[in-house]
C-alpha cells in the first residue's frame, strides 16, 4: 500500500495544521487559567491597600513638603482664565485620552 506523493503531502499538511491548532487551543486554555489565577491576586492586594489609601489625610504629606509647616492651606482665589490656563497645561502634559478633574487650586509659596 504505497501512497501517492500528493496524498502524503496532504496528510503531512493536515497533521501539521492539527498540531498547530491543538497547540493554540492549549495556549488559550493555559492563558485563561493563568488570567483567572492572577485576577484573584490583584483583588486581594487591592482590598488590602484600599482601606489604607481611603482617608483623605493620606495625601497631606505630599503637599506638606511644598508648604511651610506653619502655613495655613487655603484654596486660592483664582479667576476663570487662570483655571483655563492651568487646565490646558495639565491636558498638554498628560496627553490625549487621560481624563482628569481639577478639584482645587492651592497657591504654594516656595
Amino acid at each position: 500500500m504505497e501512497m501517492y506523493l500528493g496524498a502524503k503531502t496532504l496528510l503531512v499538511a493536515l497533521i501539521g495544521m492539527m498540531v498547530v491548532f491543538l497547540g493554540l487551543v492549549v495556549l488559550i486554555v493555559l492563558i485563561n487559567i493563568m488570567g483567572k489565577l492572577t485576577s484573584g491576586m490583584g483583588k486581594k492586594e487591592a482590598t488590602k491597600a484600599a482601606p489604607a489609601a481611603a482617608p483623605v489625610a493620606a495625601a497631606a504629606p505630599v503637599t506638606a513638603s511644598l508648604i511651610k509647616p506653619d502655613a495655613v492651606v487655603r484654596p486660592a482665589k483664582v479667576d476663570d482664565e487662570t483655571v483655563a490656563v492651568l487646565t490646558a497645561a495639565i491636558a498638554a502634559t498628560r496627553g490625549e485620552g487621560y481624563p482628569f478633574k481639577i478639584k482645587r487650586i492651592i497657591r504654594v509659596n516656595r
